[in-house]
């Protein structure tokens, strides 16, 4: 048997260790001989060429390969062997090089043009019912147009913006690193706290701006970090707790100012950060692919409408308490 050297990204501590353990040990005819978060390398011994076993092993635990060579090789890591093997064309993907295949709609890049293309298809039909409900119920209501209306457009993009980056980092279907998983956490309920706390803050009061807000940042939280296990969603937890407090304080607080241009702001950052998360992704594990589910736009637009009508009723018919805008 031969001793080979294994270098892996997204290992960062003794929990993937154990995870990439695991896998690897179940690979027939390998024998894991050492492994190390602190320099991300492995040490195994194979009887026969298994870098393809070993790869697919820890593509499944949620990381990924990046060189696999003889463990007696005197070359650095810098000039590998020709025998080296390396799969991290992942990691080279530049923004640019994101941006120009979905613009030219490449066919390695359709599953992440045709979630853009749902999203703008999405927003433009909330579009389309907040303007059928406001002209048919909504327009007599005093200061309607001035204070709820500006608040609810605000709700559409935000509503798009979570559910679009949530079907983008699902789409991948697979188990995720620790440090992955806790990212993916920690944004996705603090994006998620923030934009709703900020929004029933404003329409609400304080009090259910925090509540709301923060119940709902810790559930996108936990069900975006459930897959790297309890530090996960212990991250998701954490964000959505101090999110939506936060969100809805800072809106009762800026209730005097231009609230619109500050809640403006803040929700073209949190789209920014989600896209930016949906960028961390395709730089570790790549683009989704050909072979990337099918995301309708019926699914899309659909899960966009549950989620910004339940919205609109809170903020629109929901209970108030405290100050709010322009009430």
């Amino acid at each position: 048997m031969q001793t080979y050297e294994v270098k892996i990204s997204g290992m960062t501590c003794a929990s993937c260790e154990r995870i990439i353990s695991k896998y690897v040990s179940a690979v027939s005819g390998v024998e894991l001989l050492s492994i190390h978060s602190q320099d991300g390398r492995m040490l195994i011994k194979a009887d026969g060429d298994k870098q393809a076993d070993v790869e697919k092993a820890v593509s499944e635990a949620g990381y990924k390969l990046v060189s696999y060579h003889p463990h007696a090789s005197k070359q650095s890591d810098s000039q590998p062997s020709s025998s080296s093997y390396s799969s991290d064309s992942a990691a080279l993907v530049s923004f640019k090089e994101v941006c120009y295949g979905i613009l030219d709609a490449r066919a390695e890049w359709m599953a992440e043009r045709r979630i853009i293309i749902n999203s703008a298809g999405s927003l433009a039909a909330l579009g389309i019912l907040l303007a059928f409900l406001y002209f048919g119920v909504w327009q007599s209501l005093p200061k309607f147009s001035t204070s709820m209306l500006p608040l609810l457009e605000l709700g559409a993009v935000s509503v798009v913006a979570l559910v679009a980056a949530g079907y983008h980092f699902a789409s991948y279907h697979k188990p995720v690193s620790c440090s992955i998983g806790m990212m993916e956490g920690m944004t996705f309920g603090m994006m998620a706290g923030f934009l709703v706390g900020a929004l029933l803050g404003a329409s609400s009061g304080m009090f259910w701006g925090s509540t709301l807000g923060m119940l709902i940042g810790c559930v996108a939280g936990v069900w975006a970090g459930r897959n790297s296990g309890v530090m996960g969603i212990m991250e998701g937890l954490m964000a959505g707790v101090m999110s939506g407090t936060m969100g809805a304080m800072l809106s009762v607080m800026l209730l005097a100012e231009p609230l619109i241009i500050f809640l403006t702001l803040l929700t073209l950052l949190c789209v920014i950060i989600l896209m930016a998360l949906a960028y961390m992704q395709i730089k570790e594990w790549g683009n989704l692919g050909k072979s990337a589910q099918f995301i309708s736009f019926g699914s899309m637009a659909s899960t966009c409408l549950i989620f910004f009508v339940f919205l609109c009723v809170l903020m629109v018919y929901g209970p108030k308490s405290g100050p709010i805008f322009l009430g």
